[in-house]
């Protein structure tokens, strides 16, 4: 069974917001200024595009289903 699009959209934008949030708190951590913590964070956005085509492609290999 695979998801919809619309589940594949949410899964990835919850995913992205979750790494969001961890390298925004690692780049205060290690650079100590929002600056470095906001050039982390937004570094992290830009994959969400290639974790939505994955799950698609996926959604579509019937290898490992039942």
């Amino acid at each position: 069974m695979a998801d919809k699009k619309i589940r594949s959209v949410a899964k990835t934008f919850s995913w992205r917001l979750f790494i969001f949030i961890y390298w925004v708190v690692f780049g205060y951590i290690y650079t100590g200024t929002f600056v470095g913590a906001g050039i982390l964070g937004v570094g992290s956005i830009i994959p969400l595009f290639f974790y939505y085509f994955h799950e698609r492609i996926w959604n579509k290999v019937k290898w490992g289903t039942n």
